[in-house]
């Protein structure tokens, strides 16, 4: 079987049911999960996924995140679709989804979540 390169980072401030719930299916699915601690969300997405040329933030304070946060980095659209399926069908509710891009790698974690904040609420007034 090939090794996989799909990888998850997973910000939940509160963790419990819906964290293993959520985890359970993205290890069914042999995806990659890196937990970000709170005090990791001042660090850039390319930081938190390990890529080259993106170090660690010395200054890296950064706000509270209220609500979970997946950003989901090598996934092809059909794996997409089927792990927003799964997410649907165990009722799993995580309403800050994110695909990495080329633009969003340098942005700082906190800044991404800030962003999809403000799209949810432009989208649901």
């Amino acid at each position: 079987m090939a090794v996989s390169r799909e990888t998850v980072l997973y910000y939940d401030p509160v963790g419990g049911e819906r964290a293993a719930k959520l985890k359970s299916i993205l290890v069914r699915m042999g995806v990659r999960i890196k937990n970000v601690p709170a005090d990791a969300v001042g660090q850039t997405v390319g930081c938190l996924l390990g890529r080259k040329g993106f170090g660690t933030r010395a200054e890296a304070e950064a706000p509270a995140l209220a609500e979970p946060l997946l950003v989901l980095d090598g996934f092809t659209d059909k794996r997409l679709e089927i792990l927003l399926r799964e997410i649907k069908q165990q009722a799993v509710r995580v309403p800050y989804k994110a695909v990495v891009t080329e633009t969003n790698l340098g942005w700082l974690l906190h800044q991404l979540y800030e962003e999809l904040a403000a799209e949810h609420e432009a989208m649901n007034p």
